[in-house]
């Protein structure tokens, strides 16, 4: 660089060089921790303080007058490279403090030492303005450095896990969640071969449930792997990870298969929930690679996520298993019901039925028979076929009310006309019946889990709503069929009527189960008065929606 010269000996002698020869001063320079050099500009130091000198090993004496670039660097010219920039030229030709990071490294054996240094370089200026020297505050900011940057890890580990607690969060199908989970890890670690092994509860062995980057033929040749066996089989085993930089030198490692398939990074990580291990979490490479500090907390950190996603899944995998299982129980107990139902309803149409007519009929043929006979025989005879003809009457709308044959014969409108007719109207209640779309029969059992809504809400309307009105919509859509019930009546709370009237509570319950069995759903919008609008909709497919 070109040299700047004092212009003054006065200008000097009002520079900070005489300035700290007051001893105040100087005690002052002296008690900093950072190291402080002064220089003027041939580069020459014309002044530091005890902290330099105790970094440098060396005496006042042998410092002041000497390059500084030969002092603190041993170098024979001015710092030039990008790892020591020199402030120097900067500070002279702008005049403004000038802030630059050095990268120091040293050997000690086989190892580098490295040290990062700031460097605060500030003009000192005499009374006239003119910059005369340049004084330097250098910090090691090493150990500042460090925890930044495992500030900046702990972030970045913190951040990626949240990624991964929100992505398999998204879905409780167990091959969505691990997809979607070592699509992220493998993003985050920015690798392009992984895996999933799931270890199977009754034979213990692991099998790759989802992979990346890997053949076909890799995961085919370790499925079924025991455990103890193979890096993951070890894994699985001891719940302990295993990080591997290279694969490849360790022949004890390195099976056939793994050879083959060109791995040598690889990083196998337990899958844990509390005290069981479900699988393993593998990522791979087919160059070395050296797994960071911050790459085994993240895949700790990832792995316990991932373990509590498929714990969570399986949980839902049990729960959709019993309520299937449920749902098939209760449509056996239903169709069992109505089977019985019809079977009741046929035997009572067939001999109690048949023989209160043929009762009726014989005494009505014994009254004309008797035109003679005293008054009150045939009172009293009268009075028995009246109690005949409402036995069958009644014994007509149990067995209706069991099974009408009208749902068999004619299908869902015409039975629920009949049940309107003969059930709510001859309760006093006004109804309304109204159909849309094109009628059609339905398969007998969409036809039935309506007819029997229907008629439990209507039963509901004439025990508890005091009602004097009620409207029915069937709505024949082209893939489903909606039955819409509404009153106008007092209403209820669904909530408390669930808990408070337990047996208006299963019936709406039942309803609800009839829909939802077929695939459907019900809805119950009500309230205290302003009467109750119950809402079924039933899926139909098309094929076998003609009757």
């Amino acid at each position: 660089m070109t040299s700047r010269k004092d212009t003054t000996s006065g200008d000097h002698q009002l520079g900070f060089p005489r300035a700290v020869r007051n001893l105040h001063l100087r005690a002052i320079l002296d008690s900093l921790d950072d190291q402080l050099m002064v220089i003027d500009q041939d580069m020459g130091i014309t002044e530091v303080n005890e902290a330099f000198l105790r970094m440098h090993g060396m005496k006042s004496a042998d410092v002041i007058g000497r390059p500084c670039y030969l002092v603190s660097h041993g170098l024979p010219e001015p710092c030039s490279s990008h790892s020591c920039e020199c402030p120097a030229p900067r500070v002279w030709e702008s005049g403004q403090p000038v802030r630059v990071n050095h990268i120091h490294q040293t050997k000690t054996g086989s190892e580098t030492n490295v040290r990062h240094i700031e460097i605060i370089a500030s003009p000192l200026r005499d009374s006239q303005g003119n910059i005369i020297e340049m004084i330097e505050l250098i910090r090691d900011v090493t150990e500042l450095r460090r925890v930044q940057k495992q500030t900046i890890e702990a972030t970045q580990n913190l951040l990626a896990l949240g990624a991964i607690a929100s992505t398999v969060s998204q879905s409780l199908d167990l091959d969505t969640v691990l997809n979607l989970a070592l699509d992220k890890v493998l993003t985050l670690m920015k690798a392009n071969m992984g895996g999933i092994m799931l270890k199977d509860e009754e034979s213990h062995v692991l099998s790759y449930r989802v992979s990346r980057g890997v053949s076909q033929e890799f995961v085919e040749g370790v499925a079924g792997l025991r455990l103890g066996e193979g890096i993951a089989g070890k894994v699985a085993q001891t719940g302990e990870p295993i990080y591997v930089d290279d694969i490849s030198q360790d022949s004890r490692l390195s099976r056939p298969v793994v050879i083959k398939e060109g791995l040598r990074a690889f990083a196998s990580v337990p899958l844990r929930s509390k005290d069981k291990i479900l699988g393993v979490m593998n990522i791979a490479s087919h160059t070395p690679r050296r797994f960071s500090h911050q790459d085994v907390q993240l895949l700790t950190g990832v792995a316990d996520q991932i373990a509590m996603a498929i714990e969570n899944a399986k949980l839902y995998h049990e729960v959709q298993r019993m309520a299937d299982t449920r749902g098939q129980l209760l449509y056996r107990i239903i169709s069992s019901q109505e089977e019985e139902r019809k079977r009741i309803a046929r035997e009572l149409h067939d001999e109690t039925s048949q023989v209160l007519s043929s009762l009726a009929v014989n005494l009505q043929a014994l009254i004309d028979a008797l035109p003679r006979h005293p008054k009150q025989i045939k009172t009293r005879l009268g009075g028995l076929q009246a109690v005949a003809i409402n036995m069958h009457d009644g014994l007509r709308r149990i067995m209706y009310e069991l099974r009408p044959s009208l749902l068999d014969d004619f299908g869902l409108v015409a039975a629920v006309r009949w049940l309107t007719e003969n059930r709510l109207d001859t309760a006093g209640i006004k109804v309304h019946l109204a159909t849309r779309g094109m009628e059609r029969r339905l398969p007998i059992e969409i036809e039935t889990a309506l007819f029997r809504i229907v008629q439990e809400a209507g039963n509901n309307v004439i025990k508890h709503a005091d009602a004097d009105s009620i409207s029915i919509a069937l709505d024949f859509r082209e893939n489903s069929i909606v039955a819409c019930i509404e009153d106008n009546g007092q209403g209820f709370d669904p909530d408390q009527v669930m808990i408070s009237n337990k047996r208006r509570g299963l019936g709406l319950l039942g309803m609800r189960e009839r829909a939802e069995l077929l695939g459907g759903q019900l809805s119950v919008h009500s309230q205290p008065g302003v009467g109750t609008r119950i809402t079924a909709e039933i899926p139909v497919r098309q094929e076998v929606s003609s009757g």
